[in-house]
């Protein structure tokens, strides 16, 4: 059984939050869903779910005030990346994001966000990575 984006979310925000900074989760969550979700929504769409999940987000947030969505993704203004809320305000934008998504998509994107999501900060080595390192020692 699935849960929702928001539990998805906090799951993932909890296990990666000791991995690695605040400011780098940030901007490797915020990219890896973007690169994955522009697979398959066009450009138009994805910015304005971003547009839209970035508005929701902001209600809770205000830290996320100055944050942006331009044509490559989000855009954390500086006051964002120093806020001591980075975290809690990075997990409501991304579970803002995966909702609206996976009700844009009928379900079928989540999975997909959420593998990718599943990725950042995992610090696991892909079969590309090993290959490279035995083939440079």
């Amino acid at each position: 059984m699935r849960t929702g984006p928001r539990a998805f979310v906090e799951s993932w925000l909890a296990r990666r939050a000791r991995t690695s900074s605040p400011c780098l989760l940030a901007e490797e969550a915020l990219e890896a869903v973007w690169e994955r979700a522009r697979r398959s929504l066009s450009e138009t769409a994805l910015q304005a779910l971003a547009r839209t999940a970035l508005d929701a987000a902001v209600k809770d947030f205000p830290s996320l005030a100055d944050a942006r969505v331009g044509p490559r993704g989000f855009e954390l203004g500086a006051s964002t990346q120093a806020s001591a809320d980075l975290l809690p305000s990075l997990g409501g934008l991304l579970a803002e994001l995966l909702a609206l998504v996976e009700d844009t998509s009928g379900g079928i994107l989540a999975p997909a966000l959420e593998a990718e999501l599943l990725r950042v900060g995992s610090n696991r080595r892909t079969p590309a990575d090993s290959m490279q390192r035995f083939g440079s020692g």
